[in-house]
């Protein structure tokens, strides 16, 4: 029997035990972890407020003032290895570009990734997506690899963080992914062409205070409006018990996108 004072890189117990000592290192310092994401944490003085987002070894901090970001870069320096990359640029698949009225969202290479993982990195474009209305379990062949279906589609799942167009259609065909079809393919490869000549497309995150929130859509929109009545109610009530009801002293949180990384 061995007990170990200290967890080593590389076992599978050093993962949890890294976040227990970042976390904890966090809270001492007066961040509070999010109820939602596990790998967020909150700063908030009452006019200023940061938010450390935590990836493995990589962490994105912003806030609403540049002076305290750096405090806090030296407060963490101070308990672990840390290298400061500056602004960020790509994190996690997402290509991140400043504009001055903050932040453009892209997964361009990681569009291009998934079409050579599909082998259509030659195929047509295409200006619209397939009606995902006509996606429905038919008596048709079963898809000849499955595994390939389902990969595909949970790298797809991952794109619609900047491309909301294609939500509602990879929503439905997920629907089949336990038996997926030859038909269910040839929707996923419409998506796919589509996503060929949109590889520009991202999500703009703008400085504008307002909660006003926008969707377009082109498929049965009748009915994803009476649903998106009953989230956006929803939504836009979290978000003003997050901002504790001051959107405005908030407005500049995007200014400030900053890139660490973490020596093991």
């Amino acid at each position: 029997m061995c007990r170990l004072h200290k967890s080593l890189y590389g076992l599978k117990q050093a993962p949890r035990a890294w976040y227990t000592h970042l976390s904890d290192f966090l809270l001492s310092i007066g961040f509070l972890a999010s109820k939602v994401d596990t790998s967020l944490f909150i700063l908030s003085d009452g006019t200023n407020i940061f938010y450390l987002l935590v990836y493995v070894n990589d962490i994105l901090l912003t806030g609403s003032n540049s002076v305290m970001i750096h405090r806090l870069i030296q407060l963490l320096s101070s308990d672990l290895k840390l290298r400061d990359l500056g602004t960020v640029h790509y994190f996690l698949g997402i290509e991140v570009q400043s504009t001055g009225m903050g932040l453009m969202l892209r997964q361009h290479k990681y569009i291009l990734d998934i079409l050579t993982r599909a082998g259509m990195t030659s195929s047509k474009l295409v200006d619209t997506l397939v009606s995902p209305l006509k996606v429905t379990i038919l008596l048709d062949t079963s898809f000849s690899d499955p595994t390939r279906f389902r990969q595909i589609m949970s790298a797809l799942q991952y794109l619609t963080f900047t491309h909301l167009d294609i939500c509602f259609a990879v929503n439905r065909v997920c629907q089949f992914m336990h038996a997926p079809t030859d038909s269910h393919w040839i929707v996923v490869k419409r998506i796919l062409r589509y996503l060929k000549g949109t590889t520009s497309y991202g999500f703009h995150i703008t400085r504008d205070s307002s909660f006003a929130l926008y969707g377009f859509t082109g498929a049965d929109w009748l009915v994803i409006l009476m649903i998106a009545s009953l989230r956006v109610a929803t939504l836009s009530s979290l978000v003003r018990r997050r901002f504790h009801g001051n959107p405005a002293s908030n407005a500049q949180l995007l200014a400030p996108l900053l890139k660490l990384s973490i020596k093991p």
